[in-house]
C-alpha cells in the first residue's frame, strides 16, 4: 500500500511537471519563433533594460509586503476561528473565505468602490489599494490553512506554557505559533505566490501607475503587440518565481505540524472574549466591506438604486459574444468546479504524502508550480497546444476541469501535507504490532487523522475552481461559459449597465459559494471532530 501511494504521488508530480512545462514551452515557442525563425533580439532587448530589473524588484517587494500585511490580521483571526466555538462562528468563517472565490477583477472593482472618490479616501492608483485588495483576497488562505492547524493542536501545548508562568498571550506566541510554524510557512508561501502573479488587482487598482512583471507581460502582448518581449518577460518571471520557490522550500523543510481531532472550546475570560470580538470586526472590515460594496454596486444604475441590473440579467447575451444564460453558466460552473475539486483532492492525497516525507524538496516544489506560473500562461499555453489542428480538443468536456484541477492542486497539497506529517509514527507502529497491514493502517489510522484537512482542502479547491478566470477564459467556448467568464464579458460591455449586471451575477456567485463553503465547513467538522470540542 505504501509503495502504491508512493507511485501515485510520483505520478502526480510527473503530471504537474508535464502539463505546466508543456504550457510554458508552448507560449515561448509560439512567441519567439517570429515568422518561423528564431531570433534573440527580444532576449537582449528585455534583459538589457533597466526597467525589467526594476520591475523584478517591485514585483517581489509588493508580494512580500502583501504577504506580511495579510499575516498580521490573518494569524489572530485564524487562531480565534481555529481555537474557539462561539455563536456565528461558521458565518464569520464563510465571510472570510468568500472574497477568495471572486474573480480578481470583481474583487478589485469592489475595493475600488470603497477606496475611490465615493469613499473617504481616493487611493486608486497607489500600492495601498493593491495591498488592501490582496489582504481581502488572501485572508481565506491563512484562515483555512493555519486555522485548521490551530484547531488540531493539542491544548496541552498552551496549558504547559501557562503552567510554567507564561502569560496567556505569551503562551500563544512562544508555544502555539512555533507548533504551527509549518502551516504558517505553507500559507505564507501560497499568499506570496498569489501576489507575485497578481493580475486583475493590479490592472483595476493600479491605474497604469503601479505595475508588475505580470501586468507588463499583458501590456506588451495586447497593447504594444510585442509578443517576443512578453515571452522573454514571462521567462524572467518564471525564473524569479523558481528562485522564490527554492527559498520557500528551504524554510519549509522543517518537519512537524498538527493533526488528529479538533480541540475547540468556548472562550473564557475577558481576554478571550475580546479576542473573539476583535476577530469578528477584522473579518467584517477586511472581507465584509468589499462584499457590501459589491452588493451596493449591483443595485446602482447611474445615481439611482434599483433592481434593474438584476431583472435585466436575462439580456446578458446582448453584445457579449456569449451563447449561454446566467442559469446555464451557474450550472456549468457548479459541475465543472465539483469535478475539478474532486480530481484535485484525489490527486493531492498521494502527492501530499510524498511531499510530506521530504518537505521543501523537488516534489514539493514541482507541486507548487501551478501557483508559480500564472493562470493566463497556463490557459494560453494549453490553448496553443490543444486548440490547433491536428489536435483540436477545445470541444472536449474535460479540458476546463483539467486546468482548474491543476490550479487548485497546490492549495489542497498545502492543507493536507501538514496533517500527513503530523500522523504519529507511534500510532502506525502500534497498529502494525497489532497485526494491521499497510492498507488497514491507512484506512484506520491515517485517513481519520487527515479527514478534516482533506475536507478543508476540498473546500478551498472548490471555491478556487468555481472562481477561476485566467485559464478558463482561454479555453471556454461561447456556449460553455462559466460564471467568471460571463462576468468578465458583462464587465467589458460598454456603458454602466454591463458592469452593474456583472456585479449582480457576482452576488449570485457569492451566495452560491457561501452556501457551498458552509456545507464543506460543517462536513470538515463532523462527528469525530465535534466529540473533541
Amino acid at each position: 500500500m505504501i509503495h502504491r501511494r508512493g507511485a501515485l504521488g510520483t505520478a502526480a508530480v510527473v503530471f504537474v511537471a508535464a502539463v505546466v512545462g508543456l504550457a510554458v514551452c508552448a507560449v515561448v515557442w509560439f512567441a519567439l519563433r517570429a515568422d518561423g525563425k528564431w531570433s534573440d533580439e527580444a532576449l537582449w532587448r528585455i534583459l538589457g533594460s533597466g526597467r525589467t530589473w526594476r520591475l523584478v524588484v517591485v514585483t517581489f517587494a509588493q508580494a512580500g509586503a502583501s504577504t506580511l500585511v495579510t499575516l498580521i490580521p490573518g494569524l489572530p483571526v485564524a487562531w480565534v476561528l481555529g481555537r474557539f466555538r462561539f455563536p456565528g462562528r461558521r458565518f464569520v468563517r464563510v465571510v472570510a473565505l468568500i472574497p477568495f472565490v471572486l474573480p480578481s477583477v470583481v474583487l478589485a472593482t469592489a475595493v475600488a468602490a470603497l477606496l475611490g472618490s465615493s469613499g473617504p479616501l481616493d487611493l486608486r492608483g497607489t500600492w495601498w489599494a493593491v495591498l488592501a485588495a490582496h489582504v481581502a483576497f488572501n485572508l481565506a488562505v491563512v484562515v483555512f490553512v493555519v486555522g485548521d492547524a490551530f484547531g488540531r493542536l493539542s491544548p496541552t501545548v498552551e496549558e504547559t506554557a501557562r503552567s510554567l508562568g507564561a502569560h496567556p498571550a505569551g503562551a500563544v506566541v512562544r508555544a502555539t505559533l512555533p507548533a504551527v510554524a509549518p502551516a504558517v510557512v505553507g500559507a505564507a508561501a501560497v499568499v506570496f505566490l498569489f501576489c507575485l502573479s497578481s493580475f486583475g488587482v493590479l490592472v483595476v487598482l493600479g491605474g497604469g501607475r503601479v505595475t508588475t512583471l505580470e501586468v507588463e507581460v499583458y501590456y506588451r502582448a495586447t497593447r504594444q503587440f510585442d509578443l517576443s518581449g512578453a515571452a522573454v518577460l514571462s521567462i524572467v518571471q518564471l525564473i524569479s518565481v523558481v528562485v522564490a520557490l527554492g527559498i520557500v522550500g528551504r524554510l519549509n523543510r522543517r518537519r512537524g505540524g498538527t493533526g488528529g481531532r479538533l480541540h475547540r472550546r468556548r472562550p473564557v475570560g475577558v481576554g478571550e472574549h475580546a479576542a473573539v470580538v476583535t476577530a469578528v470586526i477584522v473579518v467584517g472590515v477586511v472581507a465584509g466591506l468589499p462584499l457590501a460594496a459589491l452588493v451596493d454596486r449591483s443595485f446602482l444604475v447611474g445615481r439611482d438604486r434599483t433592481w434593474a441590473n438584476w431583472t435585466n440579467l436575462g439580456s446578458v447575451l446582448d453584445g457579449t459574444g456569449l451563447a449561454v444564460s446566467p442559469a446555464a453558466a451557474l450550472g456549468r460552473s457548479l459541475l465543472v468546479a465539483s469535478i475539478a475539486a474532486v480530481a484535485a483532492t484525489a490527486i493531492a492525497i498521494p502527492a501530499a504524502a510524498l511531499a510530506a516525507r521530504r518537505p521543501g524538496r523537488l516534489a514539493d516544489r514541482v507541486l507548487t508550480l501551478p501557483l508559480a506560473v500564472s493562470a493566463t500562461t497556463l490557459g494560453l499555453g494549453l490553448l496553443l497546444v490543444v486548440g490547433r489542428p491536428p489536435l483540436d480538443l477545445r470541444g472536449t468536456w474535460w479540458l476546463i476541469p483539467l486546468v482548474q484541477a491543476l490550479v487548485a492542486l497546490p492549495l489542497v497539497v498545502r492543507v493536507v501535507a501538514p496533517a500527513v506529517r503530523a500522523v504519529p509514527s507511534s500510532a502506525l507502529e502500534s497498529a502494525a504490532l497489532l497485526g494491521a497491514g499497510s492498507r488497514s493502517r491507512w484506512w484506520r489510522v491515517e485517513v481519520p487523522a487527515i479527514r478534516g484537512a482533506v475536507a478543508a482542502g476540498f473546500g478551498l479547491a472548490f471555491v478556487a475552481c468555481i472562481g477561476e478566470f485566467g485559464a478558463t477564459v482561454f479555453l471556454a467556448r461561447a456556449d460553455r461559459a462559466t460564471v467568471p467568464v460571463a462576468i468578465g464579458a458583462l464587465a467589458s460591455r460598454p456603458g454602466p449597465a454591463g458592469l452593474g449586471q456583472a456585479m449582480a451575477l457576482s452576488c449570485m456567485l457569492v451566495l452560491l459559494c457561501g452556501v457551498a463553503l458552509a456545507a464543506v465547513d460543517r462536513f470538515g467538522e463532523s462527528a469525530p471532530a465535534r466529540e473533541a470540542d
